[in-house]
């Protein structure tokens, strides 16, 4: 049920994140990924995914699910690091880069709804997968109330309890399968509505422009900055190893400075 905790999330607030142009956020997420991958110094990484919590504290994003589900990665980043890395620092590095870049795209998607982050997609991939992913969009709220429904009445009708697992797990198969035959009906009711409005292949969503162009402008230059000091930590290592604390520190600064500013405010 994450979904509807990240819909409303990305639809209802009012931060200055949620009011920058989509696609000057999408342009700072491909700058801070670059960062990412960019660097492979443990400590500038640590002080890009500081910086990231800097942002999720100053757009007033719920931070429980905001690293709840940039920690999903770290799982599967765990497992890479101890199969690969050849001691505990790299593996380190490779955790918190997967976190960093997962935290990353997690910022996107809970300040910017879903067909705003699509639509700029689809002047790239065709026709149908674009349509598809926007479509899913409005299907996956339909299905989990279905979902719900089912299992509620379920519930009601047989008396299952917590006690019961078996017949727990055998009921909630029942309605996932009565849900796949609702998703299947669900589908073809929906194109038929679509060709008989008109549909002819493509729709088209009308990305809104930018409230304030001097906010864009400043939340590229700083992702241009970020990507910046990776690659300059990254050429110049030898020289600039001795100073890595610096953009930790730097970053540490401005979280703390973004908590209390969200915390005076409410």
């Amino acid at each position: 049920m994450r979904i509807g905790a990240i819909d409303q999330s990305a639809t209802l607030g009012g931060s200055w994140l949620h009011r920058a142009s989509p696609k000057a956020k999408l342009v700072a997420f491909v700058l801070v990924l670059g960062a990412i991958v960019v660097t492979w110094n443990v400590l500038v990484v640590a002080s890009l995914l500081l910086a990231l919590m800097a942002v999720v504290a100053s757009a007033g994003l719920r931070p429980r699910l905001a690293y709840g589900l940039a920690a999903y990665p770290s799982v599967f980043a765990l497992v890479f690091a101890v199969s690969s890395a050849p001691n505990v620092l790299m593996g380190s590095v490779i955790v918190l880069k997967a976190v960093s870049a997962a935290l990353a795209a997690v910022i996107i998607v809970l300040s910017t709804p879903y067909p705003y982050v699509f639509a700029p997609l689809q002047r790239v991939l065709p026709g149908i997968v674009g349509d598809a992913l926007l479509m899913t969009y409005r299907s996956m709220f339909l299905l989990l109330e279905k979902l719900s429904n089912l299992l509620r009445a379920v519930r009601l009708r047989s008396g299952l309890r917590a006690g019961h697992p078996i017949r727990s797990a055998k009921a909630t198969t029942m309605s996932l399968g009565a849900l796949l035959l609702y998703s299947f009906d669900l589908a073809r009711r929906d194109y038929d509505v679509m060709r008989l409005r008109g549909y002819s292949g493509r729709l088209h969503v009308t990305v809104p422009r930018s409230t304030s162009l001097s906010r864009d402008t400043a939340m590229i230059g700083a992702a241009t900055l970020l990507l910046g000091m990776s690659a300059l930590w990254r050429v110049s290592a030898t020289t600039l190893n001795p100073y890595s604390w610096l953009p930790p520190l730097v970053s540490l600064t401005l979280l703390s400075i973004a908590t209390v500013s969200r915390w005076r405010t409410t």
